[in-house]
């Protein structure tokens, strides 16, 4: 059935702003789109979900701005999640000339999750996935119930494939202006931002929020990982989630742009409170198995609660692995294996 969403356009420092809600289990949140225009060119930040009231919605917003879509020339997507993606397929089809942009990690995790040839490989991930989650603490049910919602959860994902893909540093030059690509892993592992050199606008996706800190978790790196990137060690994602912080504020960005919640224009503070949430999280882990080792799903409940859907049950769990494997590459904390499971304790 369809219903009509709320939703907001605004126009901030010549950038606009689509703000459209979308229903989840905890009531309404909201995914943001913004088109700026450089020089004669349009650019697309991200391209929203995959259903059909909410794509009614966005191009109703644009034709509202009188903008057709056939003007728009670029559309940058900043990583492969189901809100930022969805409607790469539909804009493509009503425009064949706009060019479509991510980060080439993100064009290799989309088309392994969804390329048919690799459905084995998947099944075999996703099924070692499982066992992983149960030997974190996991009980069996909850393993086989997150695995059937991470794959339901793949019929969102639409994929177009990119016209370009970019690397960290890369430049986007239109005209007198230019574009850089950051790639910021993290909340996912192609995470990028793209600064405007020239306006010092930032569009961050979902590398940093107004008001709560971005999901940082572990990640299944696709097996046919481009040689480049075997060297990163992804399981400690939350060394490089820290480390790209750095780099945005050393930027010293005028307006920060995320894809949810509000825009920020105090971005030094905002970094300064995210990096003070991890340096607190990473303190409460410590305290908590100094005395009594833990497993990592016994530690996500105590952060997050022990009765959360399958998809936060997932992303919790995450949250406190990256906390813990970063202490223990410190050498702060060691794992331990008893009874099929797996426990950390202060070293």
């Amino acid at each position: 059935m369809l219903y009509k969403l709320h939703s907001e356009t605004s126009e901030i420092d010549g950038v606009f702003r689509f703000q459209i809600d979308f229903p989840t289990s905890y009531g309404l949140r909201f995914v943001c789109m913004y088109l700026f225009k450089t020089e004669d060119v349009y650019i697309l930040i991200d391209a929203g979900l995959n259903f059909t009231d909410w794509e009614n919605t966005f191009f109703s917003e644009l034709k509202k701005l009188n903008i057709p879509i056939e003007d728009v020339d670029y559309l940058i997507v900043t990583h492969e999640h189901p809100d930022h993606l969805g409607l790469m397929n539909s804009l493509k089809r009503k425009n064949p000339d706009i060019q479509i942009l991510m980060h080439e990690l993100t064009q290799e995790s989309i088309s392994s999750m969804i390329n048919t040839e690799n459905i084995s490989e998947r099944q075999k991930s996703g099924k070692e996935l499982s066992q992983q989650m149960i030997k974190y603490g996991v009980n069996q049910k909850q393993g086989e119930r997150i695995m059937k919602f991470l794959t339901a959860m793949r019929s969102f994902t639409k994929y177009q494939k990119p016209d370009k893909t970019l690397r960290d540093n890369e430049e986007i030059i239109i005209g007198n202006n230019k574009l850089k690509t950051i790639w910021t892993p993290g909340h996912s592992l192609g995470h990028i931002c793209i600064f405007n050199e020239n306006t010092f606008h930032l569009f961050a996706g979902d590398h940093i929020l107004s008001r709560i800190t971005p999901h940082i978790g572990s990640y299944m790196v696709p097996a046919d990982i481009s040689e480049s990137y075997q060297s990163y060690d992804f399981n400690n994602v939350l060394k490089y989630y820290l480390e790209s912080l750095d780099r945005i504020d050393a930027l010293n960005p005028k307006i920060i742009f995320p894809a949810h919640q509000e825009v920020i224009y105090d971005s030094h503070k905002r970094i300064l409170e995210m990096k003070e949430h991890h340096r607190t999280r990473l303190s409460e882990i410590s305290r908590l198995i100094e005395n009594k080792p833990m497993t990592p799903f016994k530690i996500s409940q105590i952060h997050f609660g022990d009765d959360l859907d399958e998809i936060n049950t997932y992303l919790g769990l995450g949250e406190a692995l990256s906390h813990l494997i970063y202490l223990e590459k410190q050498n702060k904390v060691k794992r331990i294996e008893k009874n099929n499971k797996i426990y950390f304790m202060k070293t």
